[in-house]
């Protein structure tokens, strides 16, 4: 069965936000991402629409090379966790997952086109390049896939998962890791 999210980014001075949706047959307001900017110690929480924390990311570390991210629900009880490959990254980012019920690769699906994500990003055209990341099971069977769209102001990413096992919080963890998290 599975599920698609849309994940956009909304504008702030502060910090960044994001709206999630659910997409798949009718459109389902899921919460609000915030992620405070300029801290050494990343944390990103998950509003509900009531206003309560859905879910959380933590990373466990000040600024790592090889981050390592922890996944927990509004009660703390862990989702999973998403480590940043540093060595698989240096080509494109990857990044390795790890819930209860499963292990999923998240890495950009195309080398050549993360390579001059990198070069073009050093001008800052993000908007250039469509960034597309594909999810694998422990198999490397691609099972979904996050995809932003370009040539738009805000990023807005299509999470799409055909893999009932992973969570959806922890999808839309991926999608926020893929837009916050990327170029660290």
């Amino acid at each position: 069965m599975g599920y698609t999210l849309d994940l956009t980014q909304k504008l702030t001075v502060m910090k960044n936000v994001w709206h999630l949706t659910r997409i798949d047959g009718s459109t389902i307001p899921l919460g609000t991402i915030e992620q405070a900017r300029m801290k050494l110690k990343e944390e990103v929480k998950c509003f509900a629409p009531d206003g309560s924390i859905w879910f959380t990311i933590k990373a466990r570390g000040i600024m790592e090379l090889n981050a390592t991210y922890d996944i927990a629900d509004a009660n703390g009880a862990s989702l999973g966790t998403m480590q940043k490959d540093f060595g698989a990254s240096l080509g494109r980012s990857t990044y390795r997952v790890e819930t209860p019920s499963g292990r999923w690769t998240v890495t950009e699906s195309n080398k050549i086109m993360a390579i001059a994500r990198r070069v073009v990003g050093i001008v800052d055209l993000p908007w250039l390049f469509r960034v597309q990341f594909s999810i694998l099971n422990d198999q490397g069977v691609k099972i979904g896939h996050v995809n932003r769209a370009n040539m738009k102001i805000r990023d807005t990413y299509e999470i799409r998962v055909d893999d009932d096992s992973l969570d959806l919080r922890v999808g839309a963890a991926i999608g926020v890791a893929v837009d916050a998290f990327m170029n660290r």
